[in-house]
């Protein structure tokens, strides 16, 4: 088994007395998808990174949120035959020929990550987003 490091540093809201410098933390390799959800600049959508697709059968997602009292919302799939990792950028808004308006008073938003993976076993992410 092999052991996988990265660094990591303590919040400030969570450091007690000591130093913030970089310390190293072990992980062990894992069997599941990696899923790192992040805003996109100026927060007009999120760019979420999926990694360790060779461990997937099948990856779906799905963004739900509410604008001004309607549900919105975008879902699609990252297929393990693109490579090993894969990005998507998820506009908040809606995009015809072209064009993108973006969403306003945005609430309630989810991210769930579904993937099947290669042991047979499906695992589920959800995130709850503020904006």
């Amino acid at each position: 088994m092999t052991a996988e490091y990265v660094e990591a540093r303590v919040l400030p809201r969570f450091k007690s007395t000591g130093s913030s410098a970089p310390r190293s933390i072990s992980t062990q390799a894992s069997n599941t998808v990696i899923v790192q959800p992040g805003f996109m600049p100026g927060r007009g959508g999120l760019r979420v990174y999926f990694g360790n697709l060779q461990n997937a059968k099948s990856v779906s997602y799905t963004l739900s949120y509410e604008t001004n009292g309607k549900p919105e919302g975008v879902s699609g799939t990252v297929s393990p035959s693109d490579g090993n990792s894969a990005t998507r950028e998820l506009l908040f808004g809606t995009c015809s020929t072209g064009v993108c308006t973006p969403h306003q008073n945005i609430k309630n938003m989810k991210l769930e990550i579904k993937s099947q993976l290669k042991s047979g076993k499906v695992s589920v992410k959800r995130y709850k987003i503020k904006v």
